[in-house]
């Protein structure tokens, strides 16, 4: 199936009255959506059983709006029905942060919390409407056969979050220089650094030319050469390390100073292949080479509630906890579905005096490294494609899912295709953390799917760079792991990696996943998760030999935990801290596996 095709957008004028309207609409559905589910904004139905709800927001101010009520509890509502209800007269709400206004006392959120987190939903808006001018011309069959990089420009990101683009720090020049949405595409910024302050560590399969010719071609890295070389560094001296370019001109350029004028950093431009940034705008892929190494950059951007640096402890690992991941999964016939995108190699330069700060914020601490990962094109079998698992929520304009395209595509019918997404993604994730007490964050842009033709067939993990923890028993299985990579990485009770699978998996992805079949195609919600336990349920019975880790690791327990993003950054606001910010929990939720497990099956039958 042929269909639009993405290519260099004009800059131009990015904002138009319709969809600048359909962008405040979506975003505001969303926000009260998630605000409702974290059990922070009031929702009350307008009559028993019915359609029609309202929020109120004080003596003067309500919204209503149609919506139905999901097995999660929270409301999938139809953006178009918003209304603004003051003083007794309604009109059309078609402005999100107007929303943040009206709520704010209700939300309890400061006056410098709520201008700065207009600021976000601002940016995301500019996004926004930039996406939806460009994926009007997209079907949700198009956007299914899209290649990853160029569907990844059209998608609008975490569900969770309603500001989520929101960048602070970038205007508008850096959106269109930088961003997925304005497909753009750049040259790496080269630096030389002194190796003596350098921390850099590889894979033993891979060297430091491996690395440069996965960004350079022969001539561009011959130039990069010669340029080290006329500076007065040397290949004995200074290692060859990318930098985004706009994180040289913004931040390294005055805070590393000092290092440049001493020569242990010597600036060299920019050099090489074109990269195009990903959904995590630090991830970039290699445009002129898809199947080459990605490289992750340091961005001192507020993004999605958390500066986007490179954190400096994880560096030495990276390679040997990728190695041990990816022979582990090679090894084991239940994870052959799973790919391990491995981190072959990372550099991290600490700032000389920040890391004298005790207790400096994180964001200053993580400006300078870089890590190269495996794209999920190499080596892959041919007849096999990745897909970002967050793009299955993607809707077209005429509101259908990719999923719903690719079940279609797929000529299964709905669970069939789902009992092969859960057993090619899902289950390898339960694997991992109850035979080896891994515990990945598997979000929507942690997890690729692999589609062989429009069906899932594998799944490749990344991101371990503070994303994957491990269990604090003593797991024989993790005894080949070496001990300096155990020694890192956190150590989490049972109950807390499960809440990793649970609701950085189950209620960040899935939540929406069936939400979005149950909008479009009418697809019961018991049903989908009835599937989704039911391969649990056969998994486990396969391997009696784990029944004491199931049963610390319990996926089929009648509650599980109920997490709250946005209730914390109101809460704590935008002041410096050392570690990123921490969820906050809510009310137990009523768990929907449980669930699919009573009522899918009693509807079967």
């Amino acid at each position: 199936m042929s269909g639009p095709s993405l290519g260099p957008l004009p800059k131009g004028r990015a904002v138009t009255g319709e969809l600048w309207r359909r962008a405040n609409q979506a975003v505001l559905a969303r926000a009260i959506s998630e605000l409702i589910y974290e059990e922070v904004l009031p929702v009350q139905p307008l009559q028993a059983g019915g359609r029609y709800w309202e929020v109120p927001l004080g003596d003067a101010v309500a919204y209503r709006f149609e919506a139905v009520r999901r097995i999660w509890g929270q409301l999938s509502i139809d953006p178009e029905t918003l209304i603004r209800l003051a003083d007794g007269d309604g009109m059309a709400a078609e402005d999100a942060v107007a929303f943040f206004v009206d709520a704010r006392a209700v939300l309890e959120i400061s006056a410098p919390t709520l201008s700065t987190y207009a600021k976000e939903l601002y940016s995301t808006l500019i996004a926004d409407v930039r996406i939806l001018s460009e994926r009007q011309a997209f079907s949700a069959f198009d956007l299914a056969r899209l290649p990853d990089l160029d569907l990844q420009r059209l998608l609008d990101g975490h569900p969770k979050a309603p500001a989520n683009k929101g960048r602070i720090g970038w205007g508008l020049e850096a959106f269109e220089a930088y961003s997925p949405e304005f497909v753009s595409e750049f040259q790496l910024f080269w630096i030389a650094a002194h190796r003596m302050h350098m921390r850099f560590s590889v894979d033993p399969d891979v060297t430091e030319g491996t690395l440069l010719d996965a960004a350079l071609n022969r001539t561009e890295r011959l130039r990069l050469e010669t340029a080290r070389d006329a500076a007065g560094a040397s290949a004995e001296t200074h290692l060859l390390v990318p930098v985004h370019p706009w994180q040289w001109q913004a931040m390294l350029a005055a805070t590393y100073a000092g290092e440049i004028a001493a020569g242990r950093i010597v600036p060299l431009g920019q050099f090489g292949d074109y990269f195009a940034a990903q959904q995590s705008l630090r991830t970039l892929a290699n445009v002129s080479r898809p199947e080459a190494l990605h490289v992750k950059l340091p961005l001192t951007v507020l993004n999605t509630s958390a500066w986007r640096g490179v954190p400096g402890k994880y560096m030495d690992i990276g390679p040997r906890l990728s190695r041990w991941l990816a022979a582990t999964a090679a090894t084991d016939p239940v994870l052959k579905p799973a790919f391990v995108l491995s981190e072959v190699a990372g550099a991290f330069y600490p700032h000389p005096q920040f890391e004298r700060i005790e207790g400096a914020p994180y964001q200053h601490l993580e400006m300078l490294g870089a890590i190269w990962r495996e794209s999920p094109l190499q080596n892959l079998p041919k007849g096999k494609r990745p897909m970002m698992m967050g793009a299955l929520t993607q809707t077209d304009a005429q509101g259908r899912p990719v999923i719903s395209a690719l079940i279609e595509l797929s000529g299964l019918g709905h669970e069939v295709w789902l009992q092969r997404l859960f057993s090619s993604v899902f289950v390898p994730l339960y694997h991992f953390l109850c035979c080896y007490g891994v515990g990945f964050i598997a979000h929507g842009q942690n997890i690729t799917i692999i589609l062989e033709g429009d069906v899932p067939v594998g799944v490749a993990v990344k991101d371990f760079q503070g994303d994957l923890d491990l269990v604090d028993a003593d797991f024989p299985e993790l005894a080949t792991l070496d001990p300096a990579v155990r020694a890192t990485l956190k150590r989490r009770p049972p109950a807390h990696l499960l809440q990793h699978l649970q609701t950085g998996h189950v209620a960040s992805v899935l939540r929406f996943v069936s939400a979005a079949l149950a909008d479009f195609d009418g697809l019961d919600e018991a049903v989908f998760y009835r599937v989704l336990a039911d391969c649990v349920v056969s998994y486990q019975a396969r391997h009696t030999e784990l029944a004491e880790r199931f049963r610390q690791f319990d996926l089929l327990q009648p509650k599980m935990p109920r997490i709250a993003i946005n209730k914390v950054r109101f809460a704590i606001g935008y002041g410096d801290a050392g570690e990123r910010p921490v969820p906050a929990l809510g009310t137990e939720l009523d768990n929907p596996l449980y669930l699919g497990l009573t009522i899918g099956r009693g509807k079967a039958a």
